[in-house]
């Protein structure tokens, strides 16, 4: 991950106000990948990660706009005073989201209904499971509606949980101007950080237990139709009103994406079921597939996701650091907190779809 902050400009900062403003540019620099989720409302996929098929994919395929952000930087930093130093700010964030945020692993946003919590004094949100026992009947005239009170009601609490980390910029990088190493170590703090969140995410679908799993059945495609077709019966009743045309989301490591692009292309009126009389075209609304390094290259399938519904996230606070000098290890100390957390709420809407 490369930085945009030009640390270099330190050296024309007064020495008793250096720390301060390294500070001030190291926050700016990694609240850069949360703000550029804000645009797009806590879901992004960019770059080769990303892999759009069908028409119904919510992920932006293009960076933000130029304007777009200059427009959302007017709203955040109001005044001349707030604007973070170091940082032709609209061209430096401009760059950024160009050139780093197609390499971040972000894939796992689109799963989520994304609960945004950073100004809320509550500590969790609950993913609620309601069945009111409403039936609708055909009604005569003048008969009475029958009133259901009598409310099943089951949640799935999701607390807070803070992630933190910590790392010592040395003095005598600033006095001998080694402004590289502070580069390299910044960018490594922020890749680290987002590195967890991608794990701590893609593993509630990972660690799903064998009864998600499909198994195989004749070949790739009718095996797909199975899953999907799986899911939309185990979650018909749930209240979330869900057709054949609802979009799904592919999960797949990256050595087995080829498999699943060329899997996909076996479409109604593609060569490739023209010239195999027993093979089935994909009826199922693909809306994108997701490739990660974390599903494991030994996995047996790929993972099929109804996405949003009951499996929801939460984030009470953005990365963001505070610093303190250490006059033993002659270090500026950065520690780092986050607060996130998730939940798979109805395993119903997941499938692992097994290979042969």
């Amino acid at each position: 991950m490369k930085t945009v902050t030009k640390f270099a400009d330190l050296a024309s900062v007064p020495e008793g106000q250096q720390l301060k403003v390294l500070s001030e540019a190291v926050s700016f620099e990694i609240g850069l990948v949360n703000t550029c989720l804000d645009l797009f409302n806590g879901q992004y996929a960019f770059g080769k990660q990303f892999h759009r098929i069908g028409a119904l994919s919510a992920a932006p395929v293009t960076a933000p706009t130029t304007d777009r952000i200059k427009a959302f930087l007017g709203q955040k930093y109001t005044t001349p005073s707030d604007t973070p130093v170091l940082s032709n700010v609209a061209a430096k964030v401009e760059t950024f989201f160009h050139t780093n945020m197609p390499e971040i692993d972000l894939g796992w946003t689109n799963f989520f209904t994304y609960h945004d919590l950073r100004s809320s004094n509550q500590d969790s949100f609950e993913i609620v499971d309601t069945n009111a026992g409403v039936q609708f009947k055909q009604r005569a005239p003048g008969e009475v509606v029958e009133i259901r009170r009598g409310i099943s009601e089951s949640e799935t609490t999701v607390k807070a949980v803070e992630f933190a980390g910590g790392v010592g910029i040395l003095d005598n990088w600033l006095r001998f101007q080694k402004w590289w190493r502070i580069d390299e170590v910044v960018a490594e703090f922020q890749a680290q950080a987002w590195d967890k969140m991608a794990n701590w995410h893609y593993q509630l679908f990972t660690a799903q237990g064998a009864g998600i799993n499909v198994p195989f059945d004749t070949d790739d495609t009718k095996t797909l139709n199975n899953a999907a077709g799986s899911i939309f019966r185990a979650v018909r009743g749930r209240g979330y009103a869900i057709g054949q045309n609802a979009g799904l989301w592919i999960m797949t490591s990256p050595e087995q994406v080829g498999r699943v692009m060329k899997m996909l292309e076996a479409r109604q009126g593609s060569l490739i079921v023209a010239y195999n009389d027993d093979k089935q075209p994909i009826t199922a609304n693909i809306a994108g597939v997701i490739s990660t390094t974390y599903v494991s290259p030994a996995d047996t399938g790929y993972y099929l996701i109804l996405p949003n519904r009951k499996i929801q996230r939460g984030n009470w606070k953005d990365l963001s650091i505070k610093s303190n000098v250490d006059i033993y290890k002659a270090a500026e100390d950065l520690v780092g907190r986050m607060e996130f957390n998730a939940a798979v709420g109805d395993t119903a809407q997941v499938r692992r779809v097994l290979w042969q």
